[in-house]
Order: structure tokens, then sequence, then C-alpha cells
């Protein structure tokens, strides 16, 4: 039997997601279909993120995430918490591409929603591939992320996206 291994950071930015979703009420008739509501929804944000990030619309893309203390953010610098001091609030850098591919969406729990891509971003005439991730929850105000990631591969590194 394979292990799964994963990183502290991704467990931690799990429990972070998990602690932001709301408690449900349990009135839906069928588990499947919220699942499948579930991921639709999510998956539209996670487009409509993305989708932002190609039209450089900073007003769009932030309006995908988590507007609190609880949003994290993690990469090879490590886990942030917090919407406030997030640089891309003020950034006013956006990739020359992005080329975003294999998007897949899980559902992890009522209102929590598991996504990842692969990525090739150039900017300033350096491209590099990696992997993001988003974790999407529940919302009174909508499906927002709650969590999101990106590990860039090491240069030279083939990308190895399933």
């Amino acid at each position: 039997m394979a292990a799964t291994r994963f990183s502290s950071g991704r467990l931690v930015a799990l429990f972070v997601a998990l602690g932001c979703a709301p408690a449900p009420a349990n009135n839906d008739p069928s588990p499947s279909v919220s699942s499948t509501s579930d991921t639709v929804e999510a998956r539209r944000v996670f487009e409509e993120n993305i989708d932002a990030i190609h039209k450089r619309d900073r007003a769009r893309y932030l309006a995908t995430y988590l507007h609190t203390s609880a949003l994290g953010r993690n990469g090879p610098a490590g886990l942030e918490l917090g919407y406030e001091g997030w640089s891309a609030r003020r950034d006013s850098t956006w990739p020359d591409t992005l080329v975003a591919r294999n998007l897949r969406v899980l559902p992890i729990a009522k209102g929590v929603v598991y996504g990842t891509y692969c990525y090739t971003v150039t900017q300033k005439d350096t491209t590099s591939n990696g992997v993001s991730e988003r974790i999407f929850v529940k919302t009174p105000e909508g499906w927002k992320i709650a969590v999101t990631t990106a590990f860039g591969l090491p240069a030279g590194a083939p990308a190895q996206c399933k």
C-alpha cells in the first residue's frame, strides 16, 4: 500500500480551510448532489480566479479570496496568513503569460473543495513551471478561496503534471 505524504504546510492549509468553513446545516437531500454542486461552484470560482489573472483584473482577482485573517498563502517561503497584509492587494505586477493546465477539483467535505493545476508562467523573460493549489470554502457571500499555494519546480526540471 502506497503512503500518501503531505507537507506540514499543506496540512496546516487544509486545517485552516476547514476551520474557515461555516458549520453546515444537514438539510441537503443527497450528499452526492451537494458534492457535485460544490465542485461545480468551486471550479467556477477557480476559473474566474485564473481568468482575472489573464486579464490583469485586480478587483476581480481579489474578490475570489476570503478577506479575513484566516486566508492562507503558502509557497517556498512558507505559510502566511491574512488578507490585510497580502502583497497582492498592492502589487502591480502580473505575469506576461500564464498557462494553467490539468485543473482539477475534489470535494473534501460539504462546503470545502480542493483544487489544483499545473502552471507555466513567464514574467520578464523568465519562464517557470510549478503546481498551484486552492482550497475553496462556501461562505454566506458565496464560494471563496481560503488557501492558495504555488510551488515552482527547480530550474530545468520537466513539468510533472498528472
